[in-house]
């Protein structure tokens, strides 16, 4: 593993997070009195670069917001975080990304996203952060972005050996312009049924889910199982790796915490297997606090939970 800071650029969304806590999800037609509500940053692409961002890494956040105070405090929120922000630029045109999240008594999670500025993020806007994109150990992708920017992050990449992490949340089919250029794909459970046109309730068989992802011509899938960890499937393996036991406050933002640590230990040259360890380790830090940016861990978080394991 290098010494040197790794560089993380992400192409990601933003989306600020609106919160209801609830004793149960309500059922169609049906109103649930909240417990709670809770306003603040969020979006998988944001998340996901200030993981990185705190586990020490130099990040790079490229996206788009809305002319709004909503906006404006996302750009507070990322430079805070000692994220670079000078490829994510403000529209006028539409609103912030909004993202309405429902948790309930056992901190399980229901999500719906109106992407509004994040739409606008298109090829010519990746285009200018081409350098940020080519110097960097690794870029990270989500699918809260249309299409055409993710294949252009992602073609630029390839072109300069720069390895390419997708989570392909909320899941959809992969165009094969974009399939051809990812390197590590990180779908939960129902994602990964949902990019093989499987019905995503039912029960999976995560070794099979994982060499049929493997067949569509990706190099590594790691799928995320929650509290039991993650599977990792290549053409040459199928191996589990456990996550660490901890109490669960609200599990929304862990596979946000997973993928930001992922490409940052991937960034260090660490092997595939010692990264997806250090990202389930990181996940399950996050899901023992009830905000996502306040719960994602830093270096030493990591460091004591690790040694507490051993």
């Amino acid at each position: 593993m290098s010494d040197e800071v790794t560089d993380i650029a992400v192409v990601g969304s933003y989306n600020v997070g609106l919160t209801m806590n609830m004793p149960r999800f309500p059922t169609e037609g049906e109103t649930v009195i909240a417990q709670n509500f809770t306003e603040g940053p969020g979006g998988k692409g944001s998340n996901q670069a200030v993981a990185a961002a705190r586990l020490g890494a130099n990040t790079s956040f490229i996206g788009k917001l809305g002319e709004d105070q909503y906006g404006d405090d996302a750009l507070e929120v990322l430079e805070s975080e000692n994220v670079d922000v000078t490829y994510t630029t403000q529209v006028s045109e539409t609103h912030t990304g909004v993202a309405f999240i429902l948790v309930n008594e056992s901190g399980e999670n229901e999500i719906t996203v109106a992407p509004g500025a994040n739409n606008a993020l298109d090829p010519d806007a990746v285009q200018t952060a081409e350098s940020v994109i080519k110097d960097s150990d690794c870029l990270l992708l989500q699918f809260e972005l249309p299409d055409p920017p993710l294949i252009t992050a992602a073609q630029i990449s390839t072109d300069a050996n720069v390895p390419v992490v997708l989570n392909p949340a909320p899941a959809r089919e992969i165009p094969t312009s974009l399939l051809a250029n990812v390197d590590y794909l990180t779908p939960n459970e129902s994602e990964a049924l949902t990019l093989l046109g499987k019905d995503p309730s039912s029960e999976p068989n995560h070794k099979r889910l994982g060499k049929e992802l493997v067949e569509l011509g990706i190099n590594t899938v790691i799928i995320t199982q929650g509290s039991s960890g993650a599977l990792l499937v290549s053409n040459d393996e199928s191996v589990s790796i456990s996550a660490p036991s901890v109490p669960v406050a609200d599990t929304t933002g862990a596979g946000d915490a997973f993928n930001g640590a992922l490409a940052v230990a991937l960034g260090e040259g660490r092997p595939v297997n010692h990264a997806v360890q250090f990202a389930c380790q990181a996940g399950a830090l996050e899901v023992t606090e009830k905000e996502v940016i306040p719960g994602l861990p830093d270096r030493n978080s990591i460091k004591s939970i690790s040694e507490g394991s051993q």
